[in-house]
């Protein structure tokens, strides 16, 4: 045998390179789907609710007796409608029956990006870093559960 060694199969490694490709890009979905949903703090651990079906949106405590038992917390941006939509859909998965915002922030986050690199007269590389600024909302509200 000349030139390949008896334990070599190439359709195997093309097979594990598909494979690795398909479990990568599955995790990369799977951790960015994760992402895109409201943070949770529950503050009550004995009290768990069924999902509910409705969820209103206040900006003021409503004069109606109840109890807050989770605090929201969204920083991924978009329109108020698209905020409030995920809001009220995490809302309804805890069971809440409606929703305070708290408070809304505008945030500006600068990240450095490289921009192509150039040499100077004697060979030295240096490299370029141009900011990159990227502003986002960030929006807290109360879950509450009326007790009547």
């Amino acid at each position: 045998m000349t030139g390949h060694s008896v334990f070599f199969n190439s359709t195997s490694r093309k097979f594990s390179r598909m494979t690795f490709r398909i479990v990568s890009i599955f995790v990369l979905l799977s951790i960015l789907a994760g992402c895109a949903a409201p943070q949770v703090e529950i503050l009550s651990k004995t009290d768990n609710f069924p999902p509910t079906a409705n969820v209103e949106i206040l900006l003021d405590r409503p004069a109606r007796p109840h109890k807050t038992f989770a605090i929201l917390e969204d920083n991924y941006g978009g329109t108020p409608e698209e905020i409030n939509d995920r809001l009220a859909r995490k809302a309804q998965e805890i069971g809440a029956d409606a929703i305070v915002i708290v408070s809304i922030n505008d945030k500006t986050v600068t990240d450095w990006l490289r921009n192509d690199p150039y040499s100077n007269a004697r060979g030295v590389y240096r490299p370029h870093y141009r900011p990159v600024k990227h502003m986002y909302r960030s929006v807290r509200a109360r879950a509450i559960k009326y007790t009547r």
